[in-house]
């Protein structure tokens, strides 16, 4: 099977991401570019067509089989509305849209031309979580969620913290307990020049206590999870790729002190897996070499969504 042409929309943090990934994927050609900040309309080098606007290329000769567009949110919509209409798989940068009204039509639109679309929620991918979801975990008392980042650069466009991190973790929600019918409890933001800069959110679901933190206006960058079971503590650490399990052992009481506790600790390391946004590309090739749609993973994009716009309201 021939590898499949994909055009790349957007070489940004993000842009350049996908770019290695693709130039790095023997199923998969980078066909070409586009990236407004290219001098160039249009030139050819090594292969690879560059443009610096969409309008200069041609979507009816048949030579693009995919399209991966990470370019500013404010441009999705009108974008993978131009590839979704001529039957082009899209996989489209999280977040779809800042607006219900074009998630829900980018969703429907997918569907009625019967067009492969997945969007770019790269944690649901993450090795751990997957080792996370087969536990089928049934006795969960909390989840205590922290992603922090450092005050992005002024000139980065960016939406708003819940759009730009929360989305993350609300899916991996939505991946762990498909697309809970989560109760909002309390929730605090902090305001900088009109942008949600940080958030925390309590939930409830189920029984299950859920606290986000989210923010741009850290010191240190975290990614961190804790999972309190009634008999386990699992604690993810994203960055370092690792998780701990914490089992209570034996514990020894006396009427007024704890004499004795001893806790059993696993260590795991997710270090040697493959990288998430490499599994993500291998996700989007199977579903167009055998042209699977995946409407779960279409609900589980909608579910997210609404869950951050209603929060953005």
């Amino acid at each position: 099977m021939s590898p499949l042409n994909i055009l790349l929309i957007g070489l940004g943090n993000m842009g350049k991401i996908h770019k290695r990934v693709i130039e790095n994927n023997s199923q998969t050609n980078l066909f070409g570019i586009v990236d407004t900040s290219f001098k160039k309309k249009h030139e050819k080098i090594n292969g690879v067509e560059y443009f610096n606007e969409i309008q200069l290329v041609n979507l009816d000769d048949g030579l693009i089989d995919a399209v991966v567009i990470s370019s500013t949110t404010r441009t999705h919509y009108k974008i993978a509305e131009k590839f979704l209409a001529k039957k082009i798989p899209v996989l489209l940068e999280k977040p779809i849209s800042t607006e219900k009204n074009e998630i829900e039509e980018l969703l429907n639109l997918a569907k009625a031309q019967n067009t492969i679309f997945r969007c770019g929620l790269i944690e649901i991918y993450n090795p751990i979580f997957n080792f996370i979801k087969e536990l089928n975990l049934n006795d969960i008392i909390s989840i205590h969620i922290y992603r922090h980042s450092q005050p992005a650069s002024p000139e980065r466009e960016l939406d708003n913290v819940l759009f730009d991190l929360t989305l993350h973790d609300i899916s991996v929600l939505g991946y762990l307990f498909e697309n809970p019918n989560l109760q909002l409890v309390g929730q605090n933001f902090n305001l900088l020049k009109d942008s949600i800069e940080s958030v925390d959110l309590l939930y409830s679901f189920e029984g299950i206590n859920i606290f986000i933190s989210t923010s741009r206006e850290s010191q240190i960058k975290i990614r961190k999870w804790e999972i309190i079971t009634k008999s386990k503590l699992y604690k993810i650490d994203l960055m370092q790729k690792s998780l701990d399990i914490y089992e209570s052992g034996s514990i020894n009481y006396t009427p007024t002190n704890l004499l004795d506790s001893k806790v059993n600790h696993s260590a795991l390391s997710f270090s040697n897996h493959i990288e998430t946004a490499k599994i993500q590309l291998n996700e989007f090739i199977n579903n167009i070499q055998n042209n699977i749609l995946d409407e779960n993973h279409l609900e589980l994009v909608k579910y997210s969504h609404n869950e951050i716009v209603n929060l953005n309201k």
